[in-house]
């Protein structure tokens, strides 16, 4: 058995990360200051190719010389430790992804590549659900038209309730900075949660509200496609949490300044919030949806691609904790194969062959349909992507 560490191995995606690995029987070491939660983890799995380790990633040497262990390292921590991850990673000479960073991070990590190149080893930023499956998808698109002009990602949900599926800090992020998008070939700014529409997604889900928010594909899609002229992400929000931050914000409570070395009154409050918040939402079904629009034959075309997952009862999961662990399982065992190509820092769309990851992705309990239109001939029933694409 090859050996993956996941790093972050006992938090909300790490776990689930570290689940369908073992699962796969691949040789698992699982890192994370939380050893409690880790040891329950083992102890649940009972499984022998699982090793655990007690890790704080701030320590350089200790964590590097546990990457060392490994030939792959998926990188499951909060977003702001990404690039301290891939100078370890580059030291112990491990192939490593992560699921994200939020776009102005995604940036900082590109500038990384030559760095990584002559470490001889491959780095892959975000490689979750969305950035991640949306890039991919996102590629798979525009080889399906002779020109593609636009890119529009979107995510839906029914989940209903204010919700914190993943990392507080990112949600935060997600909801108070500046958004980014590109109109007529050049990159915009944009206000957070604005750029509203009414987006039309499964009868599953039916229409719902969207808003712009800051994310990673637009760090690296328009650096792989400069062609296109418009790209677009946009995600569905609860109204209850959308309240619930802008509180927040008008309270003071998200400033992150920091005074006398001591926290900033928004790391008390994510702190207080990891301790203290009690959920009740009404887990739903999950939507990602990647819509490609250009010229085929002569004609408009668009390719729309929607991937559907629903609460996981194997696990006792909600769909975006599922759906943002898989493809980051899958790619590290997709390194391990030898089926992933390259070294530096390259985005999923520019190292992952979409067909063969996708072949992958609908085996994991996970529904991808694809759509096709022209402006005179529509195909009107969407199809389901079979695993030989």
């Amino acid at each position: 058995m090859e050996e993956v560490i996941v790093l972050g191995a006992a938090g909300t995606i790490g776990n689930v990360i570290v689940r369908d690995l073992v699962e796969s029987g691949v040789k698992v070491i699982g890192a994370d200051m939380d050893i409690n939660r880790l040891q329950q983890l083992k102890n649940e799995l009972n499984a022998k190719n699982l090793d655990v380790y007690s890790l704080d990633i701030r320590d350089y040497e200790t964590t590097t010389e546990l990457l060392k262990k490994a030939k792959v390292c998926v990188n499951a921590t909060n977003y702001m430790f990404n690039i301290d991850v891939m100078k370890m990673a580059a030291d112990a000479k491990v192939d490593v992804l992560d699921l994200g960073g939020l776009y102005n991070l995604t940036k900082e990590q590109l500038n990384y590549d030559e760095f990584m190149k002559e470490a001889g080893v491959l780095s892959i930023p975000g490689m979750g659900s969305d950035p991640g499956i949306s890039n991919i998808l996102s590629r798979y698109g525009v080889e399906q038209l002779d020109t593609a002009e636009e890119i529009h990602i979107r995510y839906g949900s029914t989940t209903t309730g204010a919700t914190f599926p993943f990392a507080i800090d990112t949600i935060i992020d997600e909801a108070t900075k500046n958004a980014m998008v590109v109109k007529n070939g050049h990159l915009y700014e944009i206000p957070p949660l604005s750029d509203e529409e009414d987006t039309i997604f499964n009868e599953k889900l039916g229409i719902q509200r969207t808003y712009s928010i800051l994310h990673s594909e637009l760090a690296t899609i328009p650096l792989s496609f400069p062609q296109i002229k418009e790209i677009t992400y946009k995600d569905t929000w609860d109204p209850s949490t959308i309240e619930k931050i802008k509180m927040l914000d008008q309270f003071g409570l998200l400033n992150n300044n920091r005074g006398n070395n001591s926290p900033s009154a928004r790391q008390k409050l994510v702190s207080l919030l990891k301790e203290t918040i009690s959920e009740n939402p009404q887990w739903g079904t999950d939507e990602l949806m990647v819509e490609v629009k250009g010229i085929k034959a002569g004609k408009k075309a668009s390719i729309k691609l929607e991937l559907l997952c629903g609460w996981q009862e194997k696990w006792n999961i909600p769909a975006l904790a599922y759906v943002t662990s898989m493809p980051a399982s899958i790619v590290a065992q997709m390194l391990l194969n030898k089926e992933i190509k390259g070294k530096g820092v390259k985005p999923p769309e520019q190292c992952i062959d979409p067909s063969t990851f996708i072949s992958y992705l609908t085996k994991k309990n996970i529904t991808l349909l694809s759509t096709y239109c022209e402006t005179e001939q529509i195909q009107s029933s969407p199809q389901k992507i079979l695993s030989n694409l």
